[in-house]
């Protein structure tokens, strides 16, 4: 760049020259600027060093030329001329100067160092160094201390914990090794000594994965066939011990998931295989263990061994899960970490995540056929009496995840290395099983609807209807309902049973008839005991249908009591409704009696027909009628005999009133007085 400089500063000075006027005299500015030019210090090799040396020369040619400038002005003549020329050659160098000084400034600044990092030293000093730095990072990798006995990695013992502890660490140096030749530069891989290592380490990797497939093969086969010839009651027991002796050979399997595939789907094969008929075994003898313990007798506890069941299979199933989700490390993603040791925390993170659909897949590989053993539990324990209400009960609450699902020694909804009990497979499969009790659940009350006509027909051949046999039913039913659900939940399917079950008896007792009872007694019967029982419930679904069997109880006795009492003093009540007749075709209360049709003799004539003692023999009749109508166990019959009472008293102060207006101080009255009345009718039940 100086050189250049220098050259293109040597034609500035020549075109300086053909500027001046021919044979003029070099003065001392044209000596000034000549030596500025001529400056050939070869050196100076710092550009801002050279900029800063024209910059002092250039104002000390501007001195010089102001200084010939006003020596030319004293002299005048040609030599005026002869200023202004050079002044304007000045002019010109000047501004290529400044223009060629403002260029290398910019130079200086972008990159100050740049001639010096040109240097050649500069140069093979950084080459040395990044060719050590590449050597030393080939050598690390080709001569790893783990990796020295390539060819003996296949003979390491794997059953002591010494030789699974060497195995391991050549495992891991493998992996570590393979993993960076693929980050590495193609250049590098080109070399020969990394070509013959690479394939060093593919042999050592394939030698160390078939060596470990081969071990743990044997192993799980071998701990199958013990689980397999241990008797079932000590099977459950067995199944998980074999988790103790598996679960050293985890990281193995997390190896092979990375590095070799096949043999990972393999071995897990194998596992699924061996170990899903030893737990089907399990779950066969457990259900039948449970059936047997569910004989008649035992038909209220039904629920208890089905309880007993649904624990051992939680206990299996959750233990189950933890292991294979830390011994096969499912959903975990390997091929995505890094080196072994960066991913620790990571593995202890995924062994506490909830299962995903890797480990559900294999759940229901191990467990094929346990969801349809316990169904078919369930189906036997509804021929017990209420059995698929208590299966439904049992089985919701471990699924619904209440404390009392939770596994010994494990909180509720589950722990450890599966997740939580939102992701446990045993609730996936308990689900099933609860949508099957619920199914048997809802058939029992529509077995419970269809039959209700039927009992409404056995009723018509009994002496008396009385009550229906769907009350008594519904009676110990919904107990029943409230004793197993009253403190496990389920409240939306009791109230979904009983408004099913309510408004079917509703209807029931709307169509039933008997042919020695009269239908409102039947009805008024039956709707006051399906009120109280409803009432009894006290369910928010319920009240409607409450409020519905009040109403119908409350026609059906007005019914009755209108049918039935009619008028006792029926001769007296058709002379007042004549008189009422009377009164309003415009005549006065006051002038009724001196018609002949309503005079007072007549009056008196009618009185004389109602002695008080043959108005509590026709009361009396009354009673038996009553009586012989209402049954024992509907217990109204003092109920209609009150409301019979409290229809004659109406009747009896209706006339009363009507001889008042009609009749003033004629001394005309009724043969029964109102406590008379009430004597009467309580003498009457009395006696009976």
């Amino acid at each position: 760049m100086v050189e250049a400089a220098k050259r293109e500063e040597a034609g500035w000075a020549r075109a300086l020259a053909e500027a001046a006027p021919a044979g003029a005299e070099a003065t001392v500015p044209d000596a000034a600027l000549g030596a500025l030019l001529d400056d050939a210090d070869a050196t100076d090799g710092d550009a801002e060093l050279w900029v800063r040396r024209l910059g002092e020369r250039v104002g000390r040619l501007d001195a010089l030329n102001v200084g010939g400038m006003l020596a030319a002005a004293t002299e005048g003549g040609g030599a005026g001329a002869r200023l202004s020329a050079r002044l304007d050659a000045g002019g010109a160098a000047a501004s290529a100067l400044a223009a060629r000084l403002s260029r290398l400034d910019a130079l200086a600044r972008a990159a100050p160092a740049a001639l010096h990092a040109r240097s050649g030293a500069a140069r093979a000093d950084a080459a040395a160094r990044a060719l050590l730095q590449e050597l030393t990072e080939i050598y690390a990798w080709l001569d790893a201390p783990p990796l020295r006995d390539l060819d003996s990695i296949s003979e390491i013992s794997l059953a002591s914990p010494e030789g699974r502890a060497r195995a391991l660490a050549a495992g891991t140096a493998l992996r570590t090794a393979l993993r960076a030749e693929s980050q590495m530069a193609p250049a590098r891989r080109r070399l020969g000594a990394v070509r013959e290592r690479l394939r060093r380490l593919q042999r050592a990797k394939d030698a160390l994965a078939a060596a470990l497939a081969r071990h743990l093969n044997n192993l799980l086969i071998h701990l199958g066939n013990e689980a397999a010839s241990a008797p079932a009651p000590a099977a459950a027991g067995t199944a998980r011990a074999h988790h103790a002796d598996l679960l050293p050979y985890a990281p193995f399997m997390r190896w092979l998931k990375d590095m070799d595939e096949k043999a990972y789907d393999a071995l897990t094969k194998v596992y699924v295989g061996t170990w899903s008929r030893v737990y089907e075994r399990e779950a066969r003898a457990a259900c039948e263990a449970a059936r047997a313990a569910a004989a008649p007798p035992l038909a209220a506890a039904a629920d208890t061994p089905l309880d007993a069941v649904l624990t051992v299979v939680e206990n299996i199933c959750n233990a189950e899960q933890d292991f294979c989700t830390q011994f096969f490390f499912l959903d975990v993603d390997v091929k995505s970490e890094g080196s072994d040791g960066g991913s620790e925390a990571s593995e202890e993170t995924s062994a506490r995540r909830g299962a995903g659909a890797e480990s559900r897949r294999m759940m229901a590989e191990l467990f094929p056929a346990l969801e349809a053993e316990l169904v078919a539990l369930v189906n036997h324990l509804e021929r017990q009496p209420y059995g698929a209400m208590r299966a439904l009960a049992c089985v919701g609450t471990r699924v619904l995840g209440d404390g009392a699902s939770a596994t010994p020694g494990t909180p509720a909804g589950g722990g450890g290395g599966g997740g939580g009990g939102e992701g446990r497979w045993a609730r996936t499969a308990l689900a099933a099983v609860a949508v099957a009790a619920k199914r048997g659940a809802d058939r029992v009350i529509a077995d419970r609807l269809a039959a209700m006509p039927e009992s409404a027909r056995q009723a018509a051949k009994r002496p008396k209807a009385g009550l229906l046999g769907f009350l008594s039913e519904f009676e110990e039913l919904s107990s029943v309902c409230e004793a197993i659900f009253g403190l496990r939940g389920r409240r939306a399917d009791l109230e979904r049973w009983y408004a099913a079950l309510g408004g079917a008896m509703l209807a029931a007792v709307a169509a039933a008839d008997h042919p020695r009872t009269p239908r409102p007694v039947l009805r008024l019967e039956n709707y006051h005991r399906l009120h109280a029982l409803l009432a009894a419930r006290r369910a928010p679904a319920l009240d409607a249908l409450r409020r519905e069997a009040r109403a119908r109880y409350s026609e059906a006795l007005r019914q009755y009591v209108t049918q039935y009492f009619g008028r006792p003093l029926d001769k007296l009540t058709q002379f007042f409704e004549g008189v009422a007749e009377a009164v309003a075709g415009g005549a006065r209360e006051e002038e009724v009696c001196y018609r002949a049709a309503f005079s007072k003799h007549e009056l008196r004539r009618l009185l004389a027909m109602y002695p008080a003692p043959e108005v509590r023999r026709s009361l009396h009749r009354l009673y038996r009628t009553v009586e012989k109508h209402l049954s024992e166990e509907g217990g109204l019959l003092q109920v209609v005999w009150r409301a019979m009472q409290e229809e004659f008293l109406q009747q009896h102060h209706a006339l009363q009133a009507r001889i008042a207006a009609c009749y003033p101080g004629a001394g005309l009255a009724l043969p029964l007085s109102t406590q008379d009345i009430l004597d009467a009718f309580s003498d009457i039940a009395r006696e009976h």
